[in-house]
């Protein structure tokens, strides 16, 4: 039996856990404000967690709050270990049985908008290092945590930092499962705008891309029939569709329920809901944006629709999430995420889809290509991470791969997504609303994420 470390500080972590959850740090794309990449909450919860390293006595640095470090330890970029966490997180939603900006517990359960991605690892890590300070653990190299603000939204955070900073010599992210996810997917974030369909006066739906949209409404141009037939079919699924009365036409609206990109088949598209309703109760035109969405895009989660399915044997079948819509000028636009096999180029994917919607007289965008992620099983590294679940979990660790995106990739083969997430666990509900972690899982992870980052601090790795 492992003996625990990191339980004298539970309390602590619980504590400023819960006012890092009270930061609305819901990352902005493309914000206008000087000094603030991705808006003022994002570094608002960078500046928190700067100041809090800061007041348990380590060095610190914002890296022009895009990130923030934390490092014990002499010396500066030549050679170190990280710990690699985010501090933003997706937008809110709808559907939590408690205020999703209040860490609650219930039934030994934590609840709260980030606690599993990625705010509660992210209060691990620093613990940890305070443990490993006040142990005066040995170490070959420095070990620095640090702290994205733009995770959610392309990882440009960790682009920005690694231009200013050498990469880690070794590095983890506790931002996925365990045990080790040796192999992540390509995720790509594709554009398609077209006309807007005649009768469709507005359509507006989803939080962002890498969700699957749990709400959609459209006005429509139609009669009380046509409305209440798009109603009913929405209904006689899993959604829940409501109809009003507009200035023109009828407003109807989609609820649905949200789940993380990267498994859109475990959460209900209402944006998927509401136009393949409307495609079947004879509201959409041939020819129009979203008659092409909804018989290409809106009818599936891997692509087939579209004739852009793949699959392979290490990481499994793509998966196309259908993520927001608006439309504005007579244009409609659909954002879309494909989490792509790791054995696989996008290129064949882009220029299925591409060439369907230059067809259709609609055009594409490529918004972003984050490429696969794989490091070998017999990595030095992999195997030290291994040691360290099986020490405190007595079970053996066999690496694993996923859809989700995680700073790995910004790494280059120095490390991989481990933790927080047991994978037998319950569901944490990732992106969706009830996120949460046992409390006794969460400080499982503490003591494994201490004996990794012991551990990494000390490795032989290969690529001195």
């Amino acid at each position: 039996m492992f003996e625990p470390v990191m339980t004298k500080y539970k309390d602590e972590i619980l504590e400023n856990l819960e006012k890092l959850v009270a930061i609305e740090s819901v990352a902005v794309p493309e914000c206008k404000l000087e000094g603030y990449p991705f808006g003022r909450q994002s570094a608002d919860a960078l500046e928190f967690m700067t100041h809090l390293a800061g007041s348990l006595g380590f060095a610190t640095g914002n890296c022009g709050n895009f990130a923030c470090h934390a490092q014990l330890g002499e010396g500066g970029d030549e050679d170190y270990a990280a710990v690699l966490c985010h501090v933003d997180v997706v937008p809110t939603g709808q559907g939590w049985d408690t205020d999703p900006l209040t860490l609650t517990e219930k039934d030994g359960i934590l609840y709260g908008r980030g606690v599993a991605d990625d705010k509660g690892a992210a209060m691990v890590a620093l613990y940890c290092m305070k443990a490993m300070k006040d142990n005066c653990v040995s170490m070959k190299r420095p070990i620095r945590c640090i702290f994205g603000g733009g995770e959610e939204i392309g990882m440009d955070d960790m682009g920005h930092y690694f231009s200013k900073h050498a990469l880690p010599t070794v590095a983890f992210t506790p931002d996925a499962d365990y045990p080790a996810c040796n192999c992540e997917k390509g995720i790509l974030h594709l554009k398609l705008t077209g006309r807007t369909d005649p009768a469709i006066l507005s359509v507006k739906g989803g939080s962002a891309i890498n969700c699957v949209a749990d709400s959609c409404t459209a006005v429509i141009n139609c009669d009380e029939h046509t409305a209440k037939a798009t109603e009913a079919i929405v209904n006689a699924g899993d959604a829940e569709c409501t109809v009003a009365p507009a200035e023109t036409g009828f407003a109807i609206t989609v609820k649905g329920k949200s789940a993380h990109a990267m498994c859109p088949e475990n959460g209900v598209n209402a944006v998927n809901c509401l136009l393949t309703a409307a495609g079947e109760a004879g509201v959409l035109t041939e020819g129009s944006a979203e008659y092409f969405f909804a018989q290409k895009l809106c009818r599936d989660c891997d692509g087939k629709a579209i004739g852009a399915a793949c699959s392979d044997e290490m990481s499994g079948q793509m998966t196309l999430n259908v993520g927001l819509i608006e439309s504005a000028g007579g244009q409609t636009s659909l954002s879309i995420d494909i989490r792509y096999p790791a054995t696989l180029s996008s290129q064949p994917i882009i220029s299925r889809i591409s060439g369907e919607a230059a067809d259709a007289g609609l055009s594409l965008e490529v918004i972003g290509d984050n490429p696969p992620l794989y490091v070998p099983a017999d990595h030095p590294l992999i195997q030290a991470l291994g040691e360290c679940f099986t020490e405190v979990t007595g079970k053996p660790m066999v690496p694993v791969s996923m859809g989700g995106g995680t700073y790995a990739r910004a790494l280059h083969g120095r490390g991989v997504a481990f933790g927080p997430v047991f994978s037998d666990a319950a569901t944490s509900n990732l992106h969706m609303a009830n996120e949460n972690l046992p409390l006794e899982n969460f400080m499982l992870h503490a003591e494994i994420c201490y004996r990794a980052m012991c551990r990494i601090a000390s490795l032989d790795c290969g690529n001195e």
